[in-house]
């Protein structure tokens, strides 16, 4: 298997955790100096972060999980080079606090080290996902 097939299965790994609300199993595959963040990323939106290390990133599960509440997560295409792998999805989620609904497709852009996810950047619709956080 190449490097970048293994490196695709780490995320759909990842990914499936997720949709299982296993957290704990996405924590054991990132190193320990890894990287959550958003380009763009806003204040006004408590999961935006960024989130550093195990205990950041346990953290943003804990704000994105108290503030949306998902409806679709779809990972539709994988695309890996050295080391990295995009990945495009469509999520539907609502906004806990006003009851908004965000309608996107992100890129979700992953770095590895030696088959440990050091970086996630959420590239989003930004504005949209403002506005329903702030209601």
């Amino acid at each position: 298997m190449s490097q970048s097939s293994s490196d695709i299965q780490t995320i759909q790994a990842i990914y499936s955790a997720f949709g299982k609300g296993d957290v704990p199993a996405i924590l054991a595959s990132l190193a320990p100096d890894a990287e959550f963040s958003f380009a763009g990323g806003s204040p006004n939106v408590p999961w935006h972060g960024p989130w550093r290390g195990p205990e950041g990133i346990q953290r943003f599960f804990t704000a994105m999980g108290e503030g949306v509440e998902f409806k679709t997560f779809e990972p539709l295409d994988f695309a890996a080079g050295t080391d990295t792998v995009a990945v495009r999805l469509h999520l539907v989620y609502e906004v806990r606090r006003s009851k908004r609904v965000v309608d996107e497709h992100q890129v979700h852009w992953w770095v590895l080290r030696n088959g440990k996810v050091i970086a996630l950047t959420h590239f989003e619709d930004t504005a949209q996902v403002v506005a329903a956080a702030r209601g």
